[in-house]
C-alpha cells in the first residue's frame, strides 16, 4: 500500500470510528479500485453492515473471498454478510469452510455456533463451542452462549457449571448473573435464583431482566407479593415488554384483585393489542371476576394470534367447563397438551380430565405435574423424595393443598400403616388435631423439626402422589367412614348445644328455651321431652368409651318438640376465584328447604359468606352455632356437630369431605360439569358412599337443583313421620 494509499486508509478508519460512515465507505471504495487489500475489503463490509446496505455487503463479501479463497477470514467475512441478511444456511457453510482452513480460527467455530442455535440446532451449536473452548477455556461469549444452548437442549445442570465460571471470570458483569438466575429457575433451585438476579440487581439496579427474573423466582417459592413486586419494577422499568404485564396481572388475581389485574391487562392491551399472553391473562381475570363470555371471547382472540399458545387453550377448556360444555372443555385441553406437553398446566388439566373419567392411571401421572406449575402446589422438602419402590426408615407424608384434598386423600395414610411403613404427615399445625384422628399409627405433625433428619433412610412424598405410587383406583382405597370426631366434641355439641346466641342474662329466662345445665333449644334428637342418662350416649360417640357430662343437667321446662330432620347447610366453599367458580351458590338458594315443615337448618358456613344469614327471609329458621366453634383446630369441633344432624346440604366445599369422612348422610349440589373428584355423570361417588350428587342439568341453574335436593328431603319426611 502506497504513503498516499495509507493516508487516506487511516483517513477513513478515523471517519469509521467517528460514525461518518458514508464518507468513509466512499474512501474504502476507491481503495479497493486501486488494490485488493483484505483490511480494506473487510472494513469496507463492515461499514455496509452498520448502514444496513446488506446486498452491497455480500456483493463486496463475495468478491473479497474470490481475491482470498485460501484465507479463512475471508470465509468468516463472507460468512457474516450471509448471516446480516439472514441466509443462515449459507453463513453457516462459509464459517464451516473457514475453520477447515484454520482448524485453531476459533472466531469461526464460534460464529457457526451462534448460528447454529439460530438454526434450532442447539445441540450441534453446544459441539462448536466446545471447540472453541478448547482453544480458549476463557473465552467468556462462547461460554455464555454454550450455557444458553446447553439449557435449550436440557442440559441444565451443565448450563449452570458454565454459568458459576462466568460469574467466577467476570463477577462485574450483570448478564452472567442474569444468566445464572434463568438457569436456576429452570431447575426449581428458586431461592438461588432469587440471589443470582439480586446479585445483577445490585450491579445494575435498574435491570428490567433481573427483576423480572426475581419475580418468577419469588412465583417460584409461593411468595405471591415478593413476585408482584418484582414484576412490577420490572415492567416499570421496560414498559415495551408488554408480555411482562401478563405475568403481574396473574399475582394481582392470586391475590383476589381481579379489578387492579384487568386493569394492568387493558393498560398493557392499549400499547399492544395483538399480544396473545396478556389477552389470555385477561380471559383469566375476567374469568375470576364472573364474566364468562367475556373471558372466552379474549381466550378465543389470544388463540387466534397464536393458535399454538398452550395456556390460551387451558383456560378455554377451563371455561368451556364453567359453561357446562364438558366435551369442549375436553377438546380444548386435549389441544393445550397437543400444543405443549411440556406445559405443566396443560399436564395437569388434562390429568384431571381422565381423571374425570375414571382414566386413573393416566390421570395421576398428568396430576403430578401440580408441583411444576406457578407458584406450585406444594414445594419439596430438603431430603430425597420416596420413588414408590425402596424401603425406606421413615417416611413424612406432605400434606398439600387444601383441607379437602387432605381428607380425601388421607385416608391413604391407612394403606402405608398396613404395609407396616413408619410414616407420618406434616400439615400445617392448624389441621394436626383432626387429621390424627385418621389412624392412631400415622402420626400427625404441624412442623418439620419433630422429624429426626439425620436418618440415612428418610424420604418424603406428597400426600396426593399416593394413589399413582399405592393403589390408582379409588375403590380400593380404605373405605368410608375413616375420620372420626373426638369424643369430647360429639358430647359438646349434643344437639341443645347448637343454637345462638345465648340468651341474654338481663332478660328472664324463657321457660320454652331455658334449660337448668347448659343452655340451649332442643332435647336430644329422638327423644322427645326427655334427656338421657350419660350411659345412653356411648353409641353416639362411636363406639369411645363415655366422656364425662359436665355439668349436671336438670329436666328442661315445657320442652320444644325437636324438629324430624336436623339438617346442616353450607353454601359458600373457599372464596378464592382460581377454586370458586359456579361452585358456591347464595344462600337465598336454600329457600325451599326453609319452607319444609319439620325441618331445622343448622348453618354450617364459616367466615366467608356467613353475612348473608341476615340478608335471607328465612333467617329465623337457621339456627347458628356459637362463635367459639373450632377456635382450636380445622373442622375439631364441626366433626363433631355432624354427628348430631340427619343431613347435610352443601355445595363443593371442604364440608362435604368431612360428612364423607364421616360417613355422614350428605347431598352433594354441584355445577354442570364438576370437579373431577365428582366424574361427570351419577348420583354416587366411589369417594363417598354417603353423598348423594345432584348436578346441574343447564349450566347455572341452581335453582331447578334445590328443587329437587328439596323434593328428596321432603320424601325423607315421609318416610320419618310414616315410621314415627
Amino acid at each position: 500500500m502506497s504513503i498516499d494509499a495509507r493516508a487516506a486508509f487511516s483517513r477513513a478508519t478515523e471517519l469509521h470510528r467517528q460514525g461518518k460512515l458514508d464518507e468513509a465507505i466512499e474512501i474504502y471504495r476507491r481503495l479497493t479500485k486501486v488494490k485488493p487489500v483484505f483490511e480494506v475489503q473487510r472494513l469496507l463490509v463492515f461499514a455496509l453492515l452498520q448502514t444496513r446496505r446488506f446486498k452491497d455487503a455480500l456483493l463486496v463479501a463475495r468478491r473479497t473471498r474470490e481475491a482470498f479463497p485460501s484465507l479463512a477470514d475471508a470465509h468468516v467475512l463472507l460468512g457474516a454478510a450471509y448471516q446480516a441478511s439472514r441466509t443462515w444456511d449459507k453463513a453457516l457453510a462459509a464459517y464451516e469452510a473457514a475453520a477447515v482452513l484454520d482448524p485453531a480460527l476459533g472466531e469461526a467455530h464460534y460464529l457457526a455456533g451462534n448460528v447454529l442455535v439460530a438454526l434450532g440446532r442447539d445441540g450441534d451449536a453446544v459441539a462448536r463451542f466446545d471447540r472453541v473452548l478448547a482453544l480458549d477455556p476463557r473465552a467468556a461469549e462462547a461460554l455464555a452462549n454454550r450455557a444458553t444452548a446447553l439449557s435449550r437442549v436440557g442440559r441444565s445442570q451443565e448450563a449452570l457449571r458454565d454459568c458459576e465460571a462466568l460469574t467466577a471470570m467476570q463477577p462485574w458483569e450483570p448478564r452472567h448473573w442474569l444468566s445464572m438466575a434463568g438457569t436456576l429457575l429452570e431447575l426449581s433451585r428458586f431461592e438461588e435464583a432469587t440471589r443470582a438476579a439480586d446479585e445483577a440487581l445490585h450491579l445494575a439496579p435498574h435491570l428490567a431482566d433481573a427483576h423480572f427474573l426475581r419475580g418468577q423466582s419469588r412465583l417460584g417459592l409461593g411468595d405471591v407479593a415478593g413476585a408482584r413486586t418484582a414484576f412490577a419494577a420490572a415492567l416499570a422499568a421496560a414498559p415495551e415488554q408488554v408480555g411482562w404485564a401478563a405475568h403481574l396481572a396473574r399475582v394481582l388475581r392470586l391475590e383476589h384483585e381481579a379489578g387492579e389485574a384487568l386493569a394492568v391487562c387493558d393498560a398493557a392491551l392499549a400499547r399492544n393489542p395483538a399480544c396473545a399472553a396478556v389477552l389470555h391473562e385477561r380471559a383469566e381475570a375476567r374469568r375470576a371476576a364472573g364474566d364468562l363470555s367475556g373471558a372466552l371471547a379474549d381466550a378465543e382472540a389470544a388463540l387466534a394470534l397464536e393458535p399454538g399458545f398452550a395456556p390460551a387453550h387451558v383456560t378455554a377448556a377451563l371455561l368451556k367447563r364453567d359453561l357446562g360444555d364438558a366435551e369442549g372443555g375436553a377438546r380444548a385441553c386435549a389441544a393445550a397438551l397437543a400444543a405443549d406437553p411440556a406445559f405443566p398446566l396443560a399436564a395437569y388439566v388434562s390429568g384431571t380430565e381422565h381423571l374425570a373419567h375414571g382414566r386413573w392411571a393416566e390421570g395421576w401421572a398428568g396430576y403430578e405435574a401440580r408441583a411444576r406449575m406457578m407458584p406450585p402446589a406444594y414445594l419439596p422438602l430438603p431430603f430425597q423424595r420416596w420413588d414408590g419402590q425402596e424401603p425406606v426408615e421413615e417416611l413424612v407424608v406432605l400434606g398439600e393443598q387444601g383441607i379437602g384434598d387432605l381428607i380425601q386423600f388421607g385416608r391413604l395414610l391407612r394403606v402405608l400403616a398396613d404395609r407396616g411403613m413408619r410414616a407420618c404427615l406434616l400439615t400445617r399445625p392448624r389441621h394436626v388435631p383432626l387429621l390424627s384422628r385418621i389412624d392412631a399409627r400415622v402420626p400427625v405433625i404441624g412442623d418439620l423439626e419433630q422429624v429426626d433428619r439425620s436418618r440415612a433412610g428418610l424420604r418424603w412424598v406428597p400426600l396426593a402422589s399416593l394413589p399413582g405410587l399405592l393403589t390408582p383406583e379409588p375403590t380400593a382405597w380404605p373405605g368410608a367412614p375413616y375420620l372420626t370426631a373426638a369424643p369430647e366434641r360429639v358430647a359438646r355439641w349434643r344437639p341443645w348445644r347448637l343454637a345462638e346466641p345465648a340468651p341474654d342474662p338481663t332478660l328472664p329466662p324463657d321457660p320454652e328455651l331455658s334449660l337448668a345445665g347448659e343452655g340451649g333449644s332442643a332435647a336430644p334428637l329422638g327423644l322427645p321431652g326427655e334427656l338421657p342418662p350419660p350411659e345412653a350416649l356411648s353409641g353416639v360417640l362411636e363406639d369411645a368409651p363415655p366422656a364425662p357430662i359436665a355439668p349436671p343437667i336438670a329436666p328442661p321446662v315445657a320442652p320444644r318438640k325437636p324438629p324430624l330432620l336436623r339438617i346442616g347447610i353450607n353454601w359458600q366453599g373457599d372464596p378464592s376465584p382460581s377454586v370458586d367458580v359456579g361452585r358456591s351458590v347464595p344462600l337465598a338458594a336454600f329457600a325451599p328447604l326453609a319452607e319444609l315443615e319439620d325441618v331445622e337448618l343448622v348453618s354450617l358456613q364459616w367466615g366467608y359468606g356467613e353475612e348473608q344469614i341476615d340478608d335471607v327471609p328465612f333467617s329465623a329458621r337457621i339456627v347458628r352455632l356459637a362463635a367459639d366453634r373450632d377456635a382450636d383446630g380445622t373442622f375439631v369441633d364441626t366433626a363433631g356437630v355432624l354427628q348430631h344432624l340427619d343431613l347435610v346440604v352443601t355445595v363443593d366445599s371442604s364440608l362435604v369431605h368431612l360428612a364423607g369422612a364421616r360417613g355422614r348422610t350428605a347431598f352433594l349440589a354441584l355445577r354442570a360439569v364438576p370437579d373431577w373428584r365428582w366424574g361427570r355423570e351419577g348420583e354416587r361417588t366411589a369417594l363417598y358412599p354417603s353423598v348423594r350428587l345432584f348436578r346441574q342439568r343447564e349450566a347455572g341453574d341452581w335453582d331447578e337443583v334445590f328443587q329437587r335436593i328439596t323434593q328428596a328431603v321432603a320424601a325423607q319426611l315421609r318416610a320419618n313421620k310414616d315410621a314415627s
